[in-house]
């Protein structure tokens, strides 16, 4: 049996195999923890706009009275906000929208919303759940480490990502007579459901991942980027491009397809825990069948 026909037949017997094995393995405990944080990031950048619509309180329900309005509603404001200065004032367009009002106190400006029906405070505009979804998004554009460093290095974790992911593909081939168990799920099989699982959704979310590491590298180093594209012919615009392969790739990576759909936002937000799903069945994966192994060997139990 030559080496073609080991890797058809019996890849798991292959030094090729194996040493890709190791690659992908490495590549996984290597970039785990970066994985999972852009990962989860990356689930709380799609979240922004339903935070905004669930923690917001900028929407009320009007009542039969009329509305403070001009200089009624700032002498209220004044009796409420007592010890603040009043600053920019926006009044709500359509009957259900709260007054925004920002307040100023010791150098600091604070973002309100004001019940102009009842002539009651509602809260912070900002609230901490907005707050928070928008702080761990921004760790997702650049890990906290500036603008431009922080590109950089998602740009070198997408390169990374990308090549764990080819090796991971290749992996998945377990041979003529079993090719096809890496595509399903199989209650009787030999298998664990966690390595079910990570060779499952690794095969079907391979595109993803992909587009999700290539325009990550891209978004890091657009020259670089733009200079691989010239190199294999790529035609007008090869720093943003529109059309074509990196044009999905980058709507992909900004979860355009669907457009506002809620059921395609939904989708897009589950998606983009998929990484972590990968991290996580991998993880256990490998703890149970060489840590645990290595445990039980070196100390007997």
């Amino acid at each position: 049996m030559n080496s073609w026909q080991r890797w058809l037949q019996a890849p798991q017997t292959h030094l090729f195999r194996r040493a890709l094995f190791q690659i992908h393995l490495w590549l996984g405990i290597g970039l785990g923890l970066y994985v999972l944080v852009i990962s989860i990031s990356g689930t709380a950048l799609l979240l922004k706009s339903p935070f905004y619509t669930w923690f917001e309180p900028k929407t009320l329900v009007p009542l039969e009275s009329e509305p403070l309005t001009g200089a009624a509603l700032k002498e209220r404001m004044a009796e409420v906000y007592v010890g603040y200065e009043l600053g920019f004032t926006i009044e709500g367009f359509e009957d259900h929208e709260a007054t925004f009002i920002v307040l100023e106190k010791d150098g600091e400006y604070i973002p309100h919303y004001f019940n102009q029906y009842t002539g009651e405070d509602i809260g912070l505009a900002r609230p901490w759940p907005i707050v928070a979804v928008e702080w761990v998004a921004d760790v997702h554009d650049e890990l906290m480490l500036g603008r431009e460093l922080g590109r950089k290095i998602n740009g070198v974790g997408g390169a990374l990502f990308v090549l764990m992911s080819a090796t991971g593909l290749l992996i998945w081939w377990q041979g003529k007579r079993r090719w096809w168990e890496g595509l399903v799920i199989l209650p009787g099989s030999s298998r664990s459901l966690l390595w079910q699982l990570h060779s499952f959704f690794g095969f079907w979310a391979l595109i993803l991942m992909i587009a999700w590491g290539v325009s990550g590298f891209q978004l890091g180093f657009p020259r670089q980027m733009a200079a691989i594209l010239e190199f294999f012919g790529s035609e007008g615009d090869v720093i943003r491009p529109r059309d074509g392969v990196m044009g999905f790739f980058r709507s992909v990576h900004f979860a355009s397809p669907g457009g506002q759909n809620v059921f395609a936002r939904w989708g897009w937000i589950l998606a983009s825990l998929l990484p972590t799903l990968m991290f996580v069945t991998g993880l256990i994966v490998w703890w149970r069948r060489v840590v645990m192994r290595w445990y039980r060997r070196s100390f007997g139990s």
